[in-house]
């Protein structure tokens, strides 16, 4: 008898259509395998990629992927996308960056958290110490970020850029900080003001002159105008011998 069959280096946990969104969601024990899977069904995945995948096969990592398929052959798309929202349990929050390292031109990251606390990246990375642009909790609100936010309503923000990303070096686990510290940034706006089309630091700044000489002027005017006292009268020489 033939050997059983091994399990298959690529399962599938599910398929689906969502608009114009073809999703099929992954197992993988092999990249090799994964890559070929992938373009056998209309996926498009890099050559280069096959290799940066290993450290999630190597993790047991499921993976999402999602090409744009028109609803009739050959339609061209158009008009705006809606998102699609992904949900998956994990041991702790984790945001890949392992495959930004593959980029050839420098990448920044702006990432939102929403959390119970404040949270803060383990490490920079590879890439410039990530900076917290906002922290706080958020208001009850009744739209679709108050939904999100259910239960987890503490927002942080970071930005972070990688001006070589071949030094990333990992994924960025999250975890809670030290403190709940809001932060908000002000931002200043500088406004020229104009008086009738005129800037109105000039107007001012005339202003001052225009006072100044004044001033000189008239302070010229007093002085010519001051009566002069006469000299005090000689006294004559007293007469020799």
């Amino acid at each position: 008898l033939p050997a059983a069959a091994g399990p298959a280096a690529v399962g599938v946990v599910g398929r689906q259509r969502l608009g114009p969104f073809d999703v099929a969601r992954l197992t993988a024990t092999d990249p090799a395998a994964l890559q070929e899977w992938l373009h056998a069904h209309g996926f498009s995945l890099p050559a280069r990629l096959k290799t940066a995948l290993r450290p999630y096969v190597d993790r047991h990592w499921e993976y999402v992927a999602v090409r744009l398929v028109p609803r009739t052959h050959g339609t061209p798309l158009h008009g705006a996308l809606d998102p699609l929202h992904l949900t998956f349990a994990a041991d702790r929050p984790v945001y890949p960056m392992r495959l930004s390292r593959l980029a050839a031109t420098p990448q920044s990251l702006g990432l939102y958290v929403l959390a119970a606390h404040r949270m803060e990246t383990s490490g920079a990375i590879g890439g410039a110490p990530p900076a917290v642009v906002f922290a706080g909790r958020l208001s009850p609100r009744e739209d679709a970020l108050g939904t999100l936010a259910a239960g987890t309503p503490y927002l942080t923000a970071l930005t972070q850029s990688f001006p070589d990303p071949a030094r990333v070096s990992g994924d960025h686990e999250l975890r809670r900080a030290a403190a709940d510290t809001p932060v908000q940034q002000v931002v200043h706006d500088d406004e020229l003001r104009r008086l009738a089309g005129i800037p109105a630091w000039s107007l001012t700044v005339g202003g001052a002159l225009a006072v100044v000489v004044a001033a000189v002027a008239l302070a010229a005017v007093r002085h010519s105008r001051r009566p002069v006292t006469p000299p005090p009268p000689v006294a004559p020489p007293e007469p020799l011998g």
